[in-house]
Parts: C-alpha cells; sequence; structure tokens
C-alpha cells in the first residue's frame, strides 16, 4: 500500500470529481454517434413519380472514442475509486490531532473549523465593537412656544448629541489579536499535518492524466 499526503489526497479527490463529471457530460451531449444510429428514408417517388427514393445514414460529429459499455464500467471504477479514498482520508484523520494548546486538542476537521470561527468571532464580531467611537453631534430639533397671542409655534434649536461607549473596548482589541494569533498557529499546525505522507492509498489513476487518457485505457 502506497502512502500520500493529506494534500495530494484532496488533489486526488477533486481530480475524480472532474474527471466523472466530464465523462457523464461526454455520455449526455457528446457521444451521440455511440448511443444512436439514425436511418433516413427520403421516399421521394410518393410525391414526385420520376424520383429515386434515397436512404441516408445520418453521421454524426462528435468523435467520442469509448462506446456505452465501457463508459459504464469506467464510471463505476472510479465511483469505487472515490469512495475508497474517501475511507482512506476518514482513516488518516483519526490520527491526526492538531494541538490547540496546553489542555486542548482537536482532530483534523475541528481543527480547522475552530480556526475558521475564531477569525470570524474576530471579523464579525469583536472587531465591530471594538472599532466604536464616543462622538458628539449637533442635530437641529424643534421646540413649541406660545406666542404673545397665545398661539402654539414651532422654533428650531439646536441639540448636541453625546453619543458614550459604556464597555471598554481596549479587552476586545485585545481578544481580536489573541484569536487570530491561535488561528495562525492552528492554521500552520494544520499545513504540517497535511504535508505528512498519513493516507494508505495506492492511486488506480493519475491526477496528472487528461479524461482522453483515462477513456484511451478502457477502450
Amino acid at each position: 500500500m502506497e502512502k500520500m499526503t493529506m494534500k495530494e489526497a484532496g488533489r486526488y479527490a477533486n481530480f475524480l470529481d472532474r474527471t466523472i463529471d466530464e465523462l457523464i457530460y461526454l455520455s449526455n451531449y457528446a457521444m451521440d454517434s455511440r448511443i444512436y444510429s439514425i436511418t433516413e428514408n427520403h421516399k421521394k417517388s410518393a410525391s414526385y413519380k420520376d424520383a429515386v427514393d434515397e436512404t441516408v445514414e445520418v453521421e454524426f460529429e462528435d468523435d467520442a472514442e469509448i462506446d456505452v459499455p465501457n463508459l459504464t464500467i469506467l464510471l463505476e471504477d472510479l465511483f469505487l475509486e472515490k469512495s475508497m479514498l474517501a475511507e482512506s482520508i476518514a482513516e488518516a484523520k483519526k490520527d491526526l490531532i492538531i494541538k490547540i494548546d496546553d489542555n486542548k486538542s482537536m482532530n483534523l476537521d475541528a481543527a480547522l473549523e475552530y480556526a475558521k470561527l475564531l477569525r470570524r468571532f474576530s471579523e464579525s464580531y469583536l472587531r465591530p465593537l471594538a472599532n466604536r467611537k464616543d462622538k458628539k453631534t449637533k442635530e437641529n430639533r424643534t421646540g413649541y412656544a406660545f406666542n404673545v397671542e397665545g398661539n402654539q409655534t414651532p422654533y428650531i434649536y439646536e441639540a448636541e448629541v453625546i453619543t458614550t461607549i459604556i464597555y471598554d473596548t481596549k479587552p476586545l482589541s485585545e481578544k481580536i489579536k489573541s484569536n487570530n494569533y491561535l488561528a495562525d498557529r492552528i492554521s500552520e499546525k494544520i499545513d504540517m499535518a497535511m504535508n505528512l505522507q498519513s493516507v494508505d492509498f495506492s492511486a488506480k489513476f493519475s491526477y496528472l492524466d487528461r479524461c482522453e487518457d483515462i477513456i484511451n485505457q478502457y477502450k
């Protein structure tokens, strides 16, 4: 059994997905010549007695190089390959433990999610609160008074509006720094783990293969 890194396994998984999509697209839109046989019987004499009837075999424009039975086998092999790879990746992840701090460790997927959530916590919640400032504005307001005739009339006056932040923003700024620092350290450890030869898997195909290269193996 060969070994590959988690990054290589991910690259190979993406290759398999892409190849499967290309082959399914081929079967739906680009291999009519391997699916149909179309014969046109031109009954010209029925409309014009001196005309000669003609039979035409329609030629398709596609140049598909694999037939339906072999394409079916190829796709089945790709589906099985992707499933077996997924199982190998899942097994490898069990042994990839990321140390978060002195008291906490997580598996690879949990560590990835935690690093993402730390950054989300900092940018979506903490930073808007930490960036709030006290402010003073002036606004025109309307008051009412009675004139000499005893009628109520409006008048405009200036109001000074003082907005004061009622919490300490400094701890939030410090929390942003500590969160981002921890997220960066977790990401570094994840990157190291992703480059370990941890996945036991012997690839049947090469991620450098083109779709045509794989089809050639199944003609």
